[in-house]
């Protein structure tokens, strides 16, 4: 079968009548792009179910977060209509209460607002103006971090800033702009024993650089990545349980 051609609809000159093969091809073209009724869904029901950048997070005092991100905005559809943050979205305190149990989280459309709000239910049916999003567990007087669920949450993808390697030594303190317009919510650190690392060199995660406390050595803002060597000598630039160095080379990853 061959791709429905699109637009099916032509231009109009001032003043010529409207055939309604016309009027039929015009909302052919706004329905199905330009596909037989039989051949494709409508964009409406197409996009009935559509989410982007919806990833909820614990926000701490038993409550959620959906974080807005400039790039990515938290958009989707609700009941049929189109909405989109503009703001990060918050659950308001108090939410949750009684035994232990599995809540389920929803977007709210409020009607005369294109943005959404959060709500929760141990139900997990949708109800007027509700879409379901993810889950979490409350169990009895708390909730628990680790089980805020989004559905629509797909696996990291490749970072936003990679700092490709660099040499580092014992002592040193190195800033890296990320250009992400905001605080990165996650960022890596990797060492290597060269600059351009195969497949078959052992890659080592950073967390700590310092012999004596375990002092870590990231930090970020909205604008740079902060990275510090240790001070001491053969450590400052790793000291795990895989390898111990006082050089090498380091590479900072991280996500908004």
């Amino acid at each position: 079968m061959s791709a429905p051609e699109y637009p099916l609809s032509a231009e109009v000159s001032a003043g010529q009548p409207t055939a309604s093969a016309q009027y039929n091809n015009l909302r052919k073209d706004a329905l199905t792009l330009g596909a037989s009724p039989e051949d494709a869904r409508t964009l409406g029901q197409f996009f009935t179910r559509f989410i982007s950048g919806v990833r909820l997070e614990y926000l701490g005092s038993n409550r959620l977060r959906i974080p807005f991100i400039t790039t990515n905005p938290p958009t989707l559809m609700i009941a049929g209509y189109m909405c989109q943050a503009q703001a990060n979205v918050d659950l308001p305190s108090g939410c949750f209460s009684g035994a232990a149990a599995e809540w389920h989280i929803f977007a709210r459309r409020n009607p005369g607002s294109t943005a959404f709000t959060l709500e929760v239910n141990t139900s997990p049916v949708e109800g007027t103006d509700q879409r379901l999003i993810g889950q979490c567990y409350w169990d009895g007087s708390s909730l628990n971090a680790s089980s805020v669920h989004t559905y629509s949450a797909q696996g990291l993808g490749l970072p936003d800033f990679d700092s490709g390697w660099f040499a580092v030594g014992d002592g040193g303190l190195y800033t890296r702009s990320h250009n992400l317009g905001q605080a990165p919510r996650l960022v890596i650190l990797l060492h290597a024993n060269t600059s351009t690392p195969n497949p078959n060199d052992e890659l080592a995660l950073v967390n700590t650089v310092g012999i004596t406390y375990g002092v870590s050595c990231l930090g970020w803002d909205s604008t740079n990545i902060y990275a510090h060597c240790g001070s001491f000598t053969g450590y400052g630039t790793i000291m795990s349980t895989r390898r111990n160095s006082g050089s090498g080379f380091w590479r900072l990853q991280a996500w908004r």
